[in-house]
């Protein structure tokens, strides 16, 4: 255990001084400040910019909430996937791994720092995007009554631990930061075509990512998240486990 304390607060220092966690932040920042800006001005900046171009309807609370989901699980679980895809890769060049290992650090230990590290500036960022998304969705419109808010935040949130746990598999895999970022994106890839299976559609974990303004909006109930969820539970648990069993017998 106090190797993996020791481990977890020299995660902790690194992403702080090498910029990952700032650099993830911001990202994530950036989104939750502009979503519903965004959602509210946009008509306003087309019709300056072409006296021709005009919005169908109004913007509302919910477009400011499509702005949110699409940027999050988009651009923004994309950029933790690239900034954390060197989370290993970096320790294979600087030969790091081989010193800690051979002085008693235990390999198990060495995937959970990372993995806890990861999630846990992965989690500061995501609920700090939701906030200001939240409340700036609140200061711009006066009727922001939308069903289950937190209840589809929190999905999506899920589906970050999904991510990552691929992506400790592919770290532990390839050596190549590059490789380890493919390798999650075509987990991803082969798991939404599996959601696309009529049988297999109801527990795909991406429903996490693509089914949140159905329920904010009511079209889908929180009910219809209860499999989604647990399965992505379920394969990040295993995800996990699989990245441990691999980087014990993997040879440093």
């Amino acid at each position: 255990m106090s190797g993996y304390l020791a481990f977890v607060r020299k995660e902790f220092a690194e992403n702080i001084k090498n910029y990952r966690f700032l650099i993830l932040f911001a990202v994530f920042l950036i989104f939750g400040m502009m979503s519903a800006f965004l959602a509210k001005f946009t008509p306003e900046i087309l019709s300056a910019l072409s006296a021709d171009m005009e919005m169908s309807s109004e913007p509302v609370a919910l477009d400011a909430w499509k702005q949110f989901y699409k940027n999050i699980s988009g651009v923004g679980f994309s950029a933790f996937i690239i900034l954390y895809g060197s989370c290993l890769s970096s320790e294979y060049s600087k030969g790091t791994l081989v010193l800690m290992v051979t002085k008693g650090l235990s390999r198990k230990n060495v995937i959970l720092a990372k993995y806890t590290v990861a999630a846990v500036f992965m989690t500061i960022s995501y609920w700090t995007s939701y906030a200001f998304t939240y409340g700036y969705t609140a200061f711009l419109w006066v009727d922001t009554k939308l069903s289950n808010v937190a209840f589809a935040a929190l999905a999506l949130w899920f589906a970050g631990f999904l991510y990552l746990s691929i992506l400790m598999i592919g770290c532990v895999l390839f050596q190549q930061t590059f490789t380890s970022i493919l390798f999650t994106g075509g987990i991803a890839a082969i798991i939404s075509l599996l959601g696309m299976i009529e049988p297999l559609a109801k527990f795909s974990p991406l429903n996490l990512t693509t089914q949140n303004i159905d329920l904010i909006s009511g079209v889908a109930a929180p009910s219809d998240f209860i499999l989604p969820t647990l399965t992505s539970v379920i394969i990040s648990i295993m995800g996990l486990l699989i990245a441990i069993r691999l980087f014990k017998t993997k040879e440093l």
